[in-house]
């Protein structure tokens, strides 16, 4: 009997199994088989990013080693041992049957599909805990293309970039002498991308911005006018100043004398400034809506430049692997890209930041250290962030993803951890005592 047959036979006897304990077991039998890596990849043609980087790593890593930061080598490791047994597994059994399951440890890298996909989800319910219940505006500053190189040549300037938003945000902000008495401040939350959907090098940042000020004795006022045209220049001016002080402190003359060379004719050719994005009063009401405020933050919170759902093949033989991108100009048309998984590679990586580096950051009121908004009415209720959190449990995580209970054996019963058939190393068993 060949494999197929085997698997197909296995199958059926599993799903008979499951349909003696009723119906509801018999789907999630059902679901859960579908789902599996091997099941999968016979149905489908599915392409993932651990597969390529388990496949295509340790040469690129060989070849390019010296180059490489030490994030990168600690992200990228760090996916490829997700869910590996050979790293450590809890082990789940049934205590009516012999069945048993086994759940491989989690990298937590943000550069990891699976672990990247809880993470966006988390950070966005911690955003959505601070937002007061007023209207937030989206903003988008975004650097010239002529610039965008030196981010990468010195990553200091990811910092700059953020220092610049929230100084042009504040410098464009007209406050009356009442305002300035009492200390008002702006509240909102930037976070970096620094990719476009080419993969190319684009940093920019979006901020969601409330339209309010909050002042040091709690008192709310609303705002509404930004100045669109004096922020494009607030921003650009400051920018260019800020990174040429970077660049200055940085060390490399040569670096900081090519970008203040190219400072002049940025100034000649941006004569309205940077780009900045602002939507008018109209569009910007969907973001009142605390749900599709997470949603939206969620696309930004740290993940992959490039879904799995972009990855098409992948041929080991010829080293050709194929993905695509939908270029904003032509949203219809796709672009397909065929490339060796090395070049694919170089192209991914040089997106993961260093240890400690924060892509979402609060300003003003929303400040971790301000407690202006303590006893301000928010978008969403703490009970309701509070059940939300509860269910990202990688459990609950595969039931609404895939319709599956893992831990539901066929029988019926409910499989519980067993420790002592555990395998952790130097991790401790408390940590996984809440997540089944």
């Amino acid at each position: 009997m060949n494999t197929n047959n085997f698997v197909k036979t296995k199958y059926k006897d599993l799903l008979a199994a499951a349909a003696l304990s009723g119906k509801s077991v018999y789907e999630n039998e059902l679901n859960r088989l579908s789902n599996l890596k091997y099941v999968r990849s016979i149905n489908q043609s599915h392409v993932s990013l651990q597969e390529i980087f388990r496949t295509y790593w340790p040469s690129f890593k060989a070849k390019y080693e010296s180059s490489l930061r030490p994030s990168i080598i600690n992200n990228v490791q760090a996916m490829i041992d997700c869910k590996d047994l050979s790293k450590g597994y809890i082990f789940y059994e049934c205590l009516k049957c012999d069945h048993y399951h086994l759940s491989g440890l989690s990298c937590h890298s943000r550069f990891c599909a699976s672990c990247g996909h809880k993470y966006r989800d988390a950070r966005s319910l911690e955003i959505q805990k601070k937002l007061i219940k007023v209207p937030h505006r989206h903003f988008v500053f975004s650097i010239p293309f002529d610039l965008r190189s030196f981010f990468w040549k010195c990553r200091l300037l990811f910092d700059c970039l953020f220092k610049t938003v929230n100084e042009s945000l504040h410098f464009c902000l007209k406050l009356s002498k009442e305002d300035l008495k009492f200390d008002a401040r702006l509240g909102f939350v930037a976070f970096l991308h620094t990719s476009g959907r080419a993969l190319n090098l684009h940093p920019h940042i979006h901020v969601l911005l409330a339209e309010a000020l909050i002042d040091k004795n709690g008192k709310k006022k609303n705002l509404y006018f930004f100045p669109f045209e004096r922020l494009r220049k607030t921003f650009m001016f400051k920018f260019l100043s800020n990174a040429s002080q970077v660049l200055k402190s940085f060390g490399d003359y040569s670096l900081y004398r090519e970008f203040n060379i190219l400072r002049s004719k940025i100034i000649k050719q941006y004569k309205d400034g940077f780009y900045t994005y602002g939507p008018k009063v109209k569009e910007y009401s969907k973001f009142y809506n605390s749900k599709k405020i997470a949603d939206y933050i969620a696309r930004y919170a740290s993940h992959p430049p490039i879904s799995e759902s972009n990855l098409l093949s992948l041929d080991t033989n010829n080293h050709i692997l194929s993905w695509r991108y939908t270029p904003h100009e032509t949203p219809n048309e796709p672009v397909i890209i065929n490339e060796h998984p090395h070049i694919f590679i170089s192209r991914i990586i040089r997106h993961i930041h260093d240890t400690g580096f924060h892509q979402i950051r609060y300003y003003g009121f929303y400040a971790n250290k301000s407690n202006r908004i303590k006893d301000k009415p928010k978008l969403s209720s703490s009970s309701y962030i509070s059940y939300l959190k509860s269910r990202l449990k990688w459990r609950i995580m595969l039931l609404d993803t895939f319709m599956f209970d893992p831990l539901l054996c066929s029988c019926g019963s409910k499989m519980v951890v067993n420790f002592n058939l555990s395998f952790l190393p130097n991790q401790s068993k408390g940590d996984y005592i809440s997540d089944a």
